[in-house]
């Protein structure tokens, strides 16, 4: 055989180990300890409308400017956020099942409820923090975390901040971020974050969330319907989903805490409707 015949063989090999070393090296960063507990909790709270994704909080602190994670930057920390069938199923549920205090908040009690049972079952061992959307640090009076920041760190919804817009219409004028996830748009809301204070994850692979706002003149759309009433679902419906917020859930989050319980009783009349209609066909 000619000599450029070898060569080309062995070329080829080299090509082939490079390849199969990507792939494997991808696999295992893929696969660390904080991936595979995102995973576990994910496939738990699925059917109760939650997903879940993890990061650690050395991503989290390079985008955080004021409220910074005082972890080690590789501890491993899962997100969770609910999508809009939490409301509809496991929300009226839990209160027919559970009779929370009437007096807070239904949302916040069934999130703690299901985290708990998270941490219960599925890391009975490990020592877990729990962090809410609502938690403030008792020192600063701030929230404890920035979860549209955290929710950008794990890759789940893009957080589009003012500073990224060049030349923008509100000038000087103060204005808030917007998360927004490619699969759910603005419906939905980060609920916790688990924190497995004694484990730390080098390894892990860091994965950035997909821009599915794209264009400046989106994000200004985006921003200042945010920033102007937020009650109404403009912000919301940046893009399309399959899976939007309906009407009477769009009603509960607009209204004040105290004034959601007939929104509510309405919802649980309506499922132990539903029950009784279906009793009935196999009775």
């Amino acid at each position: 055989m000619p000599p450029w015949f070898y060569i080309g063989v062995i070329i080829h090999i080299i090509i082939a180990i490079i390849f199969v070393t990507g792939i494997l090296y991808y696999y295992y960063k893929s696969n660390t300890v904080t991936v595979k507990y995102a995973t576990a909790i994910d496939k738990y709270l699925k059917k109760f409308g939650y997903d879940a994704a993890p990061f650690i909080p050395e991503w989290y602190n390079k985008m955080s400017d004021i409220v910074k994670l005082d972890l080690d930057p590789k501890t491993a920390c899962v997100i969770v956020l609910s999508n809009a069938t939490m409301f509809e199923k496991t929300l009226p549920a839990f209160v027919i099942n559970e009779r929370p205090e009437q007096e807070k908040d239904y949302v916040d009690l069934c999130t703690k409820h299901y985290m708990n049972k998270v941490k219960d079952e599925l890391f009975p061992n490990e020592e877990v923090d729990i962090i809410y959307d609502y938690d403030l640090d008792q020192r600063t009076k701030l929230p404890k975390i920035n979860m549209c920041t955290a929710g950008h760190a794990a890759g789940m919804a893009y957080y589009n901040r003012p500073e990224e817009v060049e030349s923008a219409p509100w000038g000087e004028k103060k204005m808030f971020g917007c998360a927004v996830s490619p699969r759910y748009g603005g419906h939905f809301a980060f609920r916790a974050v688990f924190v497995f204070k004694n484990v730390l994850d080098p390894d892990i692979l860091y994965l950035s969330p997909h821009d599915a706002v794209g264009t400046t003149e989106n994000k200004i759309k985006l921003l200042e319907a945010f920033n102007g009433d937020w009650k109404k679902p403009d912000w919301r419906n940046i893009i399309d989903t399959d899976l939007p917020y309906s009407d009477h859930q769009l009603e509960y989050f607009n209204r004040a805490p105290g004034d959601r319980s007939p929104i509510m009783n309405a919802l649980i009349q309506r499922v132990k409707d539903e029950e009784d209609e279906e009793n009935k066909k196999h009775n």
